[in-house]
């Protein structure tokens, strides 16, 4: 059948038959979104917030007074799989809900499948003992994950110059995330200063406490310092905590540090913490120093995979990941000069870090500047699944599915390894 009377999931149910539906599913909609329709703002009264309100676009009415309005974040789909819920004006897709019923979604006006959204949980609405908003303590969460992030500066935005009167900006290409700002003035994060102040701890800690978070693991975040040895003594101190607050029974707890030495990652291990993520966001040498030039330049791509490597030997085959941002290769000055290039480098990375049983995950790399602003990711989606194809041959060649209690499709809302591999396991 002529490709033009096909609609995007039976195009890719055609060319890529062997991805699970649901996967194929997941993917169309991080690519083509849905259409807005008002049952998604009734449906952000319950439901996890996009951090971003969405602006109703000229023609569409006005709802309660305003043109500004909250629509979900996530997606939940019956089987649990998660993904991130966009809105297209020209996308294929649409969510409705008639007579209080269940949420539905449509391609072209057939109906495809039950649907829902992540939702709300409790403690996102409660204050802590001294007053402060639960999730103004450093906490999110996206489903199974809770992130905890109560040092959200990063010192590779400031890097002292030789005289220490002046700074250079050696952040990675792609990030703002951890640009110092206001966020670090209620958590009380002072720049180059190692430990945590005790009441953000507490606060943070009292959160994660709460007996409805519906979460089973703990993601440890932060900005990145100069100093490895300091960063690492930073994660150590917010483990302590939890270790005594019992929340290591609780969740699986991992560290998402940068590349911290050996010793700290042992301290941790003793702890009670049980993965660790030190992202490497992009893979070819090349490319890590052009797209993360304080990584190359403070710690070293050797010293970075050398620090994987060391981790696999302290928390175990399978219970190490490195993360990539799917995309950031192909933007900018000095980017591979095709996706063919690019591909190449992202199946190298996976098969040379599975074979050492470290875990290769890719997020969707977002445009950042110019008209579509935040709206397209730089992969294509047929790049996005001949990649994600490729990463699962890996992990099944070197038997290393993914670790469902590091990293679950529930948690997984702009990745596809955690649903590729859950995917398999519910057909054996």
């Amino acid at each position: 059948m002529d490709s033009s009377n096909l609609n995007i999931l039976e195009r890719l149910e055609r060319d890529y038959p062997t991805t699970p539906e649901i996967v194929r599913l997941k993917a169309a909609l991080l690519f083509e979104g849905v259409q807005f329709d008002p049952c998604l703002v009734d449906a952000a009264s319950w439901a996890f917030p996009n951090f971003m309100p969405y602006h109703l676009p000229p023609g569409v009415p006005a709802i309660g007074g305003g043109r500004v309005v909250q629509t979900p974040y996530l997606f939940r789909f019956p089987d649990d799989t998660q993904a991130r819920l966009r809105i297209k004006e020209q996308s294929p897709f649409k969510v409705r809900r008639t007579d209080e019923g269940p949420y539905e979604l449509f391609i072209d006006g057939t109906r495809v499948t039950a649907t829902s959204f992540e939702t709300r949980q409790p403690w996102a609405d409660l204050i802590t003992a001294d007053g402060t908003p639960m999730k103004a303590t450093g906490l999110s969460q996206h489903g199974d994950m809770l992130v905890l992030n109560v040092a959200p500066g990063c010192e590779y935005f400031v890097v002292p110059q030789d005289d220490s009167t002046r700074t250079r900006n050696l952040s990675c290409k792609f990030c703002l995330y951890g640009l110092p700002d206001k966020r670090m003035d209620p958590l009380g994060q002072e720049l180059y200063i190692i430990d945590v102040p005790e009441p953000t701890l507490e606060r943070v800690v009292e959160a994660c406490i709460h007996p409805k978070t519906d979460a089973k693991q703990l993601y440890l975040v932060g900005g990145s310092m100069l100093d490895m040895q300091a960063e690492g003594d930073r994660f150590v101190q917010i483990a302590e905590h939890l270790k005594r607050a019992g929340l290591m029974d609780r969740y699986y707890v991992a560290c998402g540090s940068g590349a911290i030495p050996r010793r700290s990652m042992e301290q941790l291990k003793e702890l009670g913490v049980r993965g660790a993520c030190f992202n490497l966001e992009v893979w070819d040498p090349e490319q890590f120093q052009r797209v993360c030039p304080g990584k190359h330049e403070i710690v070293g791509r050797d010293a970075w995979i050398e620090s994987l490597e060391i981790a696999v030997e302290v928390f175990g085959r399978g219970h190490v990941m490195s993360a990539f941002v799917g995309g950031a290769e192909l933007e900018g000055e000095g980017c591979f000069a095709s996706p063919d290039l690019a591909l190449e480098s992202a199946i190298e990375a996976g098969e040379f870090l599975t074979a050492r049983g470290i875990h290769a995950v890719y997020s969707l790399h977002w445009k950042m500047t110019g008209k579509n602003r935040g709206q397209e990711p730089i992969y294509t989606l047929d790049f996005f699944l001949k990649l994600n194809e490729g990463l699962r041959e890996i992990r099944r060649r070197h038997n290393l599915p993914i670790n469902a209690d590091f990293f679950s499709k529930r948690a997984a809302y702009m990745q596809l390894e955690p649903d590729y591999d859950a995917a398999s396991n519910e057909a054996v």
